[in-house]
């Protein structure tokens, strides 16, 4: 069985949590912080980042990484397409999301949610990199019901799992409403919501978050 690592308030915790419950395989959640005092941290995840699953084999962290063992581990349901191409087509949507929209909008996520002073030099630099991420997505997703065409690919978890929590930074920042702005994308993340898979793992999210919340507001 599977041992997935990290906080249920995480998006790439939950892009993993998604896949193993779209997928049917059996795992356990084991709650560690990114603050965790426990010696043997980085040696389970070098980078001391999460999540990471354990399996019968070792260790293994990185979203993307693990989203593609879990991919052959078990290929059905499959969450990236046969064809070569369009197998690549989706990476290539998978990595603008997480560089160009996810990591961009994290620059300000201390100051969205916790309060911290604005990272005013971070503000233009991160807009400008938003930019460019929305107009390529524009080029390059086919929404219809999902961001690939019509099959659920880990494409769309980047997505939903993304741009909810870049959207509230954006909205904040610079009054821009960037789900909006790319065309189809709402309808995508309405339909990869209303999947049994997404409402469990998005009611655990709720949960994790409102106790998440209360712990660092004194609460």
């Amino acid at each position: 069985m599977i041992k997935l690592y990290g906080l249920a308030v995480s998006n790439y915790y939950n892009m993993v949590k998604l896949t193993l419950e779209e997928k049917g395989l059996a795992y356990t959640e084991n709650e560690i912080s990114l603050f965790s005092n426990d010696p043997t941290f980085k040696t389970r995840s070098p980078m001391g980042k999460v999540p990471f699953i354990e399996t019968s084999n070792g260790f293994l962290s990185e979203t993307g990484a693990i989203l593609e063992y879990l991919e052959e581990l078990k290929p059905t349901p499959a969450l990236l397409p046969a064809d070569p191409f369009s197998r690549a087509k989706t990476r290539e949507i998978m990595r603008i999301i997480e560089l160009y929209i996810e990591l961009a909008a994290r620059r300000h996520f201390r100051h969205v949610f916790f309060g911290d002073p604005l990272n005013q030099a971070a503000v233009e630099e991160a807009r400008l990199v938003l930019e460019n991420g929305v107009s390529a997505l524009k080029h390059v997703v086919k929404p219809g019901p999902y961001l690939c065409g019509n099959e659920l690919t880990y494409a769309d978890f980047y997505a939903y799992h993304s741009f909810p929590y870049a959207n509230l930074v954006t909205s904040k920042l610079y009054g821009w409403d960037i789900i909006a702005a790319v065309p189809g994308l709402k309808e995508v993340l309405a339909e990869v919501a209303a999947r049994p898979a997404s409402r469990k793992v998005d009611a655990d999210q709720q949960t994790a978050l409102a106790a998440f919340m209360a712990q660092n507001s004194g609460g």
